[in-house]
């Protein structure tokens, strides 16, 4: 699998260094450019559909290695029975595989509209639940968890795991959405984070059972494809930027993140598993909690703009935009080598 996992990590990136540009000339073709908004400290007329770019080269890279590596397509049809008492459920990888990309073109639509014309963060929110519920469809869905000293998985009633599935997934469409405002920032936390999660991948692989070791594979597949088309993304997003990600790349990141992190991690069922994912992204996560927080108190709607976030104070307080990003990296990346430690100490 080395040789798929390369090809996995510098296939998209080479897409993504012609094909983000291609979405930049669409951009400005169909007008689609960043617009002024209360949560900038500055503005700039920059395309904002390099999104289209980054997702167009996760696809590709996926449909060529899918033919180049024929155990791909193997580990795609593989399909398997969870049943506890009288809970059943037939997990389809292939199957999951499609609801990501149904789901992609669905958010990808969202986001192209709102760059154009802006939607109403409700009318946002809503579309995401429904984006959730059809990758939820497929297969994506978080079923159960193990608690530490409890004999049998604490399995969810239907209902409940629908819940979770779908507030995990919008939660990582915004986290990653509201951390999209400084040059650099949220690509380059996504970059960090699909990375972190291919090693996490492997490491609870080698501990999981032959059942759960193909969605991990899976996973593992696909933080690497997500991490090289991101790489490519920040060749022309890194400050100063040429270019935007817009909300078509970060809702799109997002979901993602939590189709990845769902599919694979989460699938062990340890408590730990919901714990990773979140430290990684810990910054943007304690972002938004303390946005959702500060903006109750003052009570407005949770989706109304600020110039509160963590990035904007540090800004104000006088760091450059460079020094700003490269302190969430440096954050981010060491608390990306906490997860990988707790997960490898499962082992």
């Amino acid at each position: 699998m080395v040789k798929v996992y390369f090809f996995c990590l510098f296939l998209p990136f080479l897409f993504s260094i012609f094909l983000v540009p291609f979405s930049n000339f669409l951009a400005k073709k169909f007008n689609i450019y960043d617009r002024p908004s209360k949560r900038k400290l500055k503005f700039r007329k920059l395309t904002r559909w390099a999104g289209f770019g980054i997702a167009l080269s996760f696809f590709i890279s996926l449909f060529v290695i899918m033919h180049l590596f024929p155990e791909i397509k193997k580990i795609l049809s593989y399909k398997y029975t969870l049943s506890w008492d009288e809970y059943q459920e037939t997990v389809v990888l292939g199957k999951q595989l499609l609801g990501i990309f149904f789901g992609s073109i669905l958010i990808i639509i969202l986001g192209t509209i709102d760059d154009k014309v802006g939607v109403p963060a409700i009318v946002k929110f809503l579309v995401q639940v429904i984006v959730a519920y059809c990758v939820m469809d497929y297969g994506v869905r978080i079923l159960s968890v193990n608690l530490p000293f409890v004999d049998k998985p604490i399995i969810f009633p239907r209902i409940i795991s629908q819940i979770i599935t779908i507030l995990w997934l919008c939660g990582f469409m915004n986290i990653v959405n509201l951390a999209d405002g400084v040059d650099g920032l949220a690509g380059g936390i996504v970059f960090i984070s699909s990375f972190t999660f291919f090693i996490i991948s492997i490491l609870q692989k080698q501990v999981s059972s032959q059942i759960i070791s193909g969605q991990l594979v899976l996973s593992a597949i696909l933080s690497l494809l997500l991490c090289g088309s991101v790489a490519g993304f920040l060749i022309y997003n890194f400050y100063p930027a040429k270019l935007l990600m817009g909300d078509t790349g970060a809702l799109w990141l997002g979901l993602l993140i939590g189709c990845i992190t769902a599919v694979g991690i989460l699938k062990t069922g340890a408590l730990i598993s919901f714990i990773l994912p979140i430290i990684v992204v810990g910054i943007p996560f304690v972002d938004v909690a303390a946005a959702i927080t500060r903006r109750i108190k003052k009570g407005v709607s949770i989706a109304t703009p600020d110039k509160h976030h963590i990035h904007h104070l540090l800004l104000s307080s006088g760091w450059s935009e460079r020094e700003v990003v490269l302190f969430f990296y440096v954050i981010t990346l060491f608390l990306s080598i906490i997860a990988v430690t707790l997960a490898a100490l499962r082992r």
